[in-house]
């Protein structure tokens, strides 16, 4: 009986171990931010200027649908002066329909909702300068009738921890392979 315990447990300190498994990533040594394992990037594209990230938020409502919740960064090099004027002044923009919304300390968030095929979406859209990089994140899930019922508070929470992470860049390690970094400690 004691050894089912001690197993149960493992599997159990196991589990939360993946749960807790995120990937942080590092653009052009400006930003970098993390994501959860189990998120797919379904996009990206980088230049010197521009760095595009997409992913997949998994959701067993969206199972045998054509819709997803996804999150986009998209950190632009702002290399003079001109440049970050051009982007505060898109992040002061609001789109017509939208609400500002503060989430997170620093960042300046707007929310409103919109309609693909049928299906009804959140859309939240969030600006900050960190470090030469104007960012802007958007995340957007569908309201099905399968989510659970705090699913707007979930991912609200999702976004809030994605925003916290982004943060200036540390330098790479010479001698690492890539920019793509695995951290298996709960943030």
């Amino acid at each position: 009986m004691k050894f089912r315990s001690q197993a149960l447990l493992l599997c159990l300190a196991a589990s939360m171990a993946l749960a807790s498994d995120y990937v942080e990533f590092s653009v052009v040594e400006r930003i970098r931010f993390s994501v959860p394992g189990n998120w797919p990037v379904i996009s990206s594209k980088s230049t010197a200027e521009k760095t595009v990230f997409a992913f997949q938020i998994p959701n067993r409502a969206d199972k045998k649908t054509s819709d997803s919740s996804n999150l986009v960064i998209v950190a632009s090099y702002l290399s003079n002066p001109q440049e970050r004027e051009d982007f505060e002044k898109k992040a002061s923009t609001i789109e017509n329909n939208a609400t500002e919304q503060k989430i997170v300390e620093g960042w300046r968030c707007s929310t409103f909702t919109g309609t693909q095929k049928s299906t009804q979406y959140v859309v939240w859209d969030c600006y900050r300068t960190v470090a030469d990089c104007g960012v802007k994140v958007r995340i957007a899930w569908p309201r099905l009738p399968k989510n659970p019922r705090d699913y707007d508070k979930q991912m609200e929470a999702i976004l809030s921890d994605f925003l916290t992470s982004v943060a200036p860049s540390k330098p790479l390690d010479p001698t690492s392979k890539g920019s793509v970094l695995r951290n298996e400690q709960p943030r």
